[in-house]
Formats: structure tokens, sequence, C-alpha cells
């Protein structure tokens, strides 16, 4: 068993739900990812990557909402989203933050073109999966120290 990493989760159980999230992101379970990165939120120690977390979560749970039709949630979320990731790297934990935050707003379009609405519907053809420009966990671009050391032989 090895030790937890600096940030009060083992480095390699915190990859293991980082990417656990993203799939499920990607295959459109945003209550699931949620669930999952919030796994990560209530351990973690640094306070970037908490934040990170948080807004990713916030993030997926936008997505949920618009998918319930919830149009002031949506609206309301997003801009939670939108302010955790203020002041963070442009690209962090692999995520290009400008491109997600694009794609998020694109898919909530519909919620955003009536703001006196309260209900909306979602379009299939605005949603988005999340692709890493690399993985945090192998190396650390921006600050977020969480690689795994290298294997014993």
């Amino acid at each position: 068993m090895t030790q937890p990493g600096p940030h009060g989760l083992q480095l390699e159980d915190e990859r293991r739900i980082f990417h656990a999230g993203l799939q499920l992101f990607n295959e459109g379970q945003y209550f699931e990812a949620h669930d999952t990165w919030e796994e990560i939120w209530h351990q973690v120690q640094d306070r970037r990557r908490e934040k990170f977390y948080r807004a990713l979560i916030q993030g997926a749970v936008t997505l949920e909402l618009l998918r319930r039709g919830r149009a002031e949630g949506v609206r309301q979320v997003f801009l939670s989203s939108s302010e955790l990731f203020k002041g963070l790297p442009e690209t962090f934990m692999g995520l290009h933050i400008p491109t997600f935050l694009a794609n998020l707003k694109n898919a909530i379009a519909p919620a955003l073109a009536d703001l006196d609405a309260k209900q909306t519907k979602i379009d299939p053809t605005r949603l988005f999966t999340i692709e890493l420009t690399y993985d945090p966990f192998e190396q650390s671009r921006n600050g977020e120290s969480c690689e795994l050391p290298p294997p014993r032989n």
C-alpha cells in the first residue's frame, strides 16, 4: 500500500477516480461523474486542486440540470463553475479550462437565450466530451504536483 500523497489521497486512487469521472462525463452520465469527482474533492488537501474539482463538479451539475430542463439552475451553476475556475492556470490537471467553459456555454446556449425562462430543453448536438491535453498524474505542467512515482522493480 502506498502512502497518501501530499493532497491527503493516494495518488493512484485520485488518478483512478479522476479518470473514472471523465469517462462517465464523456458517456453523458453527468450526475454520476459529479458523484465520482466528489470522492476526490472531499479528500484533496491542495487548495487549487480542491477548487478545480469543485469547478469540474459544477460543470457536470450544469449539464445534469440542463438534462432535467431546469433553466434557472443551469444558469446559476454555470456561473458558479466559471467563478471557481478563476485564478487557476489556463490549463490545469490536463484540462484546457477556456475550451471546457466555451463548450459548456455552447451546450447550455438554449438556457442562456432567454434569461427569464424557467424551463429549457437539451440539444444533444451541443453536448461535448472532455479531452485532456496531458495526464497530470504522469507529468505536472502547471504546478499540479501530482506525478506518480516511477514503479519499483
